[in-house]
């Protein structure tokens, strides 16, 4: 298997305009609240938004923490970084770093809380990535982390080998496609306790664009195509029997996001 592309890579303008609308879903909407309600941000708390993608978790903390207080989005991503400025320019005290995650430009004990979506998975020095966050966040300070395990999801498919294929491929995309069955415990090494663990599934029961599975398709397609044996081709058969099942009222689309919530030692 050949290494998975970095994120900087994966992330370019197109990627990074697909993945906004994605983002903006109602049902990624829904997951996006799900988790800023189980961090519970209080006002006055300086934040960091790790990964910040397209700034939308930024802007939300922002509004949780009141518009005087500190809210710092972390990309590695310029397209992303792009669009998360556009979209905060208004509020004076959130600002942009493009950075690596395993070397943050902070100073120790900077932040109070830390979000990070979708982003540990794609970080092959993980447990590095976990200590930098560590030290970037005060004692007693609280931090969300959600990750994805792709194995935890189930499309209907009238081709279930070809189902299986894409998503196998899809798991080459990231370093660790299973983070979250080994992250309790790197971030217990990492210097985080009383860590638990929540689960937000994604459910679409209808082929429609406005959902998370569906918007994805093009993401996941353009990954696949031309790896591990599927062809362009393929990936086309595919997306029309995802339309096909829906035409029959018979679409179904599961997915599990695991949100690891944990203190500061």
């Amino acid at each position: 298997m050949s290494s998975a592309p970095s994120a900087q890579e994966q992330f370019d303008a197109q990627a990074s305009s697909i993945l906004t609308a994605v983002y903006l879903t109602p049902d990624v909407v829904a997951q996006r609240e799900k988790v800023l309600a189980l961090l519970a941000p209080k006002h006055g708390e300086c934040a960091l938004d790790i990964g910040c993608g397209p700034g939308l978790t930024t802007e939300a903390l922002a509004l949780a923490v009141g518009e005087s207080t500190e809210v710092v989005g972390v990309d590695i991503a310029p397209p992303m970084l792009a669009i998360a400025k556009q979209r905060c320019n208004h509020y004076a005290a959130v600002k942009f770093e493009q950075a690596d995650v395993t070397q943050l430009p902070f100073t120790t004990a900077q932040f109070d809380i830390a979000l990070a979506s979708q982003v540990y998975e794609y970080v092959e020095e993980v447990d590095q990535a976990l200590r930098e966050l560590a030290r970037v966040v005060r004692p007693g300070g609280r931090v969300a982390l959600v990750d994805t395990d792709w194995e935890s999801a189930v499309w209907a498919s009238h081709d279930d080998a070809r189902m299986r294929r894409v998503l196998e491929t899809w798991d080459q995309h990231i370093p660790h496609p299973q983070l979250p069955r080994t992250l309790k415990r790197r971030m217990q090494q990492a210097g985080f306790e009383n860590i638990r663990v929540e689960v937000v599934p994604l459910l679409n029961l209808a082929y429609d664009p406005q959902t998370y599975s569906v918007g994805m398709m093009t993401l996941l397609g353009n990954f696949a195509a031309g790896r591990n044996g599927l062809s362009e081709q393929d990936i086309a058969a595919w997306r029309d029997d995802a339309r096909a099942i829906g035409a029959e009222d018979g679409y179904f689309f599961s997915l599990n996001r695991y949100v690891f919530l944990a203190t500061r030692s």
